[in-house]
């Protein structure tokens, strides 16, 4: 049995994600030092580099079966562990834009440590919560029987 997620749900989760990332973004960004014009100014970029991250990530689970099983004869669930292992995934991805980012917006890697240490708590809890939201939503699961 092959579960899989169309392109159309990866797509909503990316959109979705994105919405609430930008959110931190500015947050994050604000509480590590950078003023509202150096915020606005790296914010366009900080989430084109993000959605295509995250996007590239969700394309490359999509692929994994690990820790997928059936939820009824349509549909599938995924269990805890994967979701963890998911968010560590994408929590070593995209620290790298949690370095370069803030660095960009501040001139200061003091402002940048700050981000990420910030961004590594608040954006993984995000993630998390959003990754097992997802699993209540039945559209766009995919499930074959081999």
């Amino acid at each position: 049995m092959k579960f899989k997620e169309t392109e159309k749900r990866i797509l909503a989760k990316t959109i979705l994600i994105r919405v609430l990332f930008t959110f931190t973004v500015v947050g994050n960004l604000y509480l590590s030092g950078a003023s509202w014009s150096q915020i606005w100014t790296i914010l366009p970029f900080a989430t084109v580099v993000s959605m295509i991250a995250y996007w590239l990530h969700e394309r490359t689970w999509n692929k994994a079966q690990w820790n997928r099983k059936p939820r009824n004869n349509f549909f599938f669930t995924e269990g805890q562990p994967r979701t963890v292992v998911k968010s560590v995934t994408w929590r070593i991805l995209i620290s790298i834009t949690n370095v370069i980012i803030p660095y960009l917006a501040t001139g200061s890697w003091g402002s940048a440590a700050i981000y990420l240490g910030l961004a590594t708590v608040i954006n993984a809890a995000v993630y998390y919560i959003h990754e097992r939201s997802w699993l209540l939503v039945n559209w766009g699961q995919i499930r074959n029987e081999l």
